[in-house]
């Protein structure tokens, strides 16, 4: 496989977002707004797609990138498994059955797919499992999206998770675009462009709200600090202080349109008054958890 900008950039994205995932789970000990299944999910993926690893070599990057997902991603479900993570985990917020809505649908979609294409006869067990892999990386976002909608605060480290992991999926389109316009026996696969679509799309309201909610509240906050610096009610030391706690501020997700609400309780997108005071909020939350 040709390596170009848009693939390479998309490929940092993919491995920066696991490398923070772990930081996280290593600095607060608990695994809050995490979706277990959703890891389980992409080692499933990787597991399944990464099987030529024992049959072609491509090259030295290719070979231990592969690895690196599969490694990691075990990583962070064996964290999540065991205490003190364990400990704090909330199943409840991770309640997509994914097996049966996941695995067993896509399973069976790759198998008339393959069968399909290539017919019963020229059944190939690695492409049906490549083919499976594609399918199931399309959706295996849906449980963490399903966490967040629940658990509504979202952790800034978090977003920045969220977002490298779309703008992962967003670069392997442009990078499929510039090989088929640059490389003379480029394959096309309509189910790779479908699926990473999908995938990029599903990324689309979380984008909106992440954006939305980082514009107003960086803004805000930098107003308030030079106001409070200007009148004297900061100094320098508090500035430091608050920049070196930004990466705890939070946002919060939208209840579902299909929750019911009087006029007093409806909320706006996001309640950007959150970004100031999500913290304790989340704190209470977690000390909640635990007990």
């Amino acid at each position: 496989m040709a390596m170009n900008i848009y693939r390479l950039t998309g490929d940092m994205c993919h491995q920066i977002a696991i490398i923070l995932l772990i930081v996280q789970l290593c600095r607060s000990r608990n695994a809050r707004g995490i979706s277990i299944k959703t890891q389980e999910l992409r080692l499933l993926v990787f597991s399944t797609r990464y099987l030529d690893l024992f049959t072609t070599y491509y090259s030295l990057y290719n070979s231990v990138a592969k690895v690196y997902y599969l490694v990691a991603t075990t990583a962070i479900i064996i964290m999540c498994k065991t205490d003190p993570i364990k400990s704090v985990y909330n199943a409840d917020h991770d309640y997509c059955p994914h097996w049966k809505l996941a695995v067993l649908p896509c399973s069976l979609l790759a198998l008339v797919t393959h069968i399909v294409g290539s017919g019963i006869s020229s059944f190939d067990v690695l492409e049906f499992l490549w083919t499976f892999s594609i399918y199931l990386e399309s959706i295996a976002i849906l449980p963490q999206l399903l966490v967040l909608r629940r658990y509504r605060l979202v952790e800034n480290l978090t977003g920045k998770i969220m977002l490298l992991l779309g703008l992962y999926r967003f670069f392997y389109i442009l990078n499929w675009i510039y090989r088929a316009h640059h490389e003379l026996m480029y394959q096309h696969s309509p189910v790779v462009y479908i699926c990473g679509t999908i995938q990029t799309l599903l990324y689309a309201d979380f984008f909106y709200q992440y954006a939305r909610a980082t514009r107003f509240c960086g803004s805000s906050r930098d107003k308030a600090r030079t106001n409070n610096y200007m009148s004297g009610a900061l100094d320098d030391d508090d500035v430091m202080s608050e920049d070196e706690d930004d990466d705890g501020l939070v946002f919060e997700i939208s209840r579902s349109s299909q929750q019911p609400a009087d006029a007093s309780q409806t909320k706006p997108l996001l309640n950007i008054s959150t970004c100031e005071d999500g913290d304790s909020e989340l704190r209470a939350r977690s000390a909640g958890e635990a007990r």
